[in-house]
C-alpha cells in the first residue's frame, strides 16, 4: 500500500479543513499543512484544533506569509515537500483547503498503487499557457498589487517591446507551464530538489517573476532526467468561466456528476452546508458501488 503525503494550503475555514483531512484520512496518509502567515492567530488556531481533533498523522510546517502571484507559494510547497521527505512517502499531492477527492481512498490508493509515473502535473509550452510576460519582466512580490508595481509593469512592457527583456539563467532550456496542483512521487520530489541544490540561480529566477508556481514545478523537473515519466494530467478536474482568473466554486447540484470524471480531486469547493452535503452524497454513492 503506497504511502500518501498530503500536503495542504491553507488559509481559512477550520471546518472545511477538517473536512477535507477526515476524508482522506488512512493508515497510510500523513498530512502536512501550511497555514498562511497573513491568516489571523484566532482562525489559525482553530484550523490546528479542527485537524488535531481528529485521529491522524499530521504536520505543520512553520507559518510565511502567502502572497497571489508571488514565490511564496512555490516556497510553502517546496517546504512541505522537505518536511514529508523527513518522514519517507512514496506519492505526495499537492492540494488547497478548497479541494476535495471526487473518487474514494481505495480508488486513489489503488490508482497510485498500479502506475509507474514519476508524477501527473499539467505540462504545456509556455506559447501555449500565455506565461511569456510573467518571466521575461521583472516582478517583485512585495510590490504585487501596489501603484509601484504597476507602474514597474508598464515601464517593462515598453522595455519588452525594445527588444529589453529578462534571459534564461543557465540551464534552462524552456519554460514549461500549468497548474499549480500535482502528484509527484518521492523520487520526483528528490530529484527535484537535488538539482535546485545544484542550480540555486533557477530558484533565483523564478523569485522575480509572476505567479511562478504555475511555472516553477512544470519548467524544474523537465529540465531533470525524468522528463518523459511525467504524465501532463494532473489528475485535478477544474472549471473555468470565460475571463476568470481562478477556477468556478461548483454549485451543490454540479456535484453528483463529478462521480463520472477520470480525475481524482476537484476544485474549488465552498464551505456551505449544501455543498457538504452534497460531497456526502457523492462518497456514499461510491460505497455502495463498491459494494455491489
Amino acid at each position: 500500500m503506497p504511502r500518501i503525503a498530503y500536503f495542504i494550503l491553507a488559509h481559512a475555514q477550520a471546518e472545511q479543513l477538517a473536512r477535507l483531512v477526515t476524508q482522506l484520512n488512512t493508515a497510510n496518509t500523513h498530512f502536512y499543512i501550511h497555514i498562511d502567515a497573513n491568516t489571523p492567530t484566532e482562525t489559525y488556531t482553530s484550523m490546528k484544533a479542527a485537524v488535531k481533533n481528529i485521529h491522524c498523522n499530521a504536520t505543520f510546517i512553520g507559518r510565511q506569509p502567502c502572497r497571489w502571484g508571488g514565490f511564496s507559494l512555490v516556497d510553502a510547497s517546496l517546504r512541505l515537500i522537505k518536511a514529508a521527505i523527513q518522514d519517507g512517502f512514496d506519492w505526495g499531492v499537492l492540494l488547497s483547503g478548497q479541494d476535495y477527492p471526487i473518487h474514494s481512498n481505495e480508488y486513489i490508493t489503488e490508482f497510485l498503487n498500479s502506475s509507474q509515473e514519476a508524477g501527473f502535473i499539467e505540462l504545456k509550452p509556455a506559447a501555449e499557457f500565455d506565461v511569456a510576460y510573467r518571466y521575461r519582466a521583472w516582478h517583485f512580490e512585495a510590490l504585487n498589487g501596489k501603484a509601484s508595481g504597476k507602474a514597474l509593469q508598464k515601464i517593462q512592457r515598453w522595455a519588452n517591446a525594445c527588444g529589453i527583456q529578462r534571459q534564461l539563467p543557465s540551464p534552462l532550456q524552456a519554460i514549461h507551464a500549468g497548474s499549480q496542483w500535482w502528484i509527484l512521487s518521492e523520487r520526483a520530489c528528490k530529484t527535484m530538489l537535488s538539482w535546485l541544490e545544484i542550480n540555486p540561480n533557477v530558484t533565483a529566477f523564478f523569485k522575480r517573476t509572476l505567479v511562478p508556481d504555475e511555472m516553477f514545478f512544470q519548467t524544474v523537473l523537465m529540465h531533470t532526467g525524468l522528463a518523459n515519466k511525467l504524465n501532463p494530467k494532473s489528475m485535478r478536474h477544474l472549471e473555468w468561466n470565460k475571463g476568470a482568473w481562478s477556477p468556478k466554486t461548483f454549485q451543490a447540484d454540479e456535484i453528483k456528476t463529478l462521480n463520472n470524471r477520470p480525475e481524482l480531486f476537484a476544485r474549488k469547493f465552498s464551505a456551505d452546508v449544501a455543498t457538504e452535503h452534497a460531497l456526502d452524497l457523492l462518497h456514499q454513492q461510491q460505497k455502495k458501488s463498491t459494494h455491489l
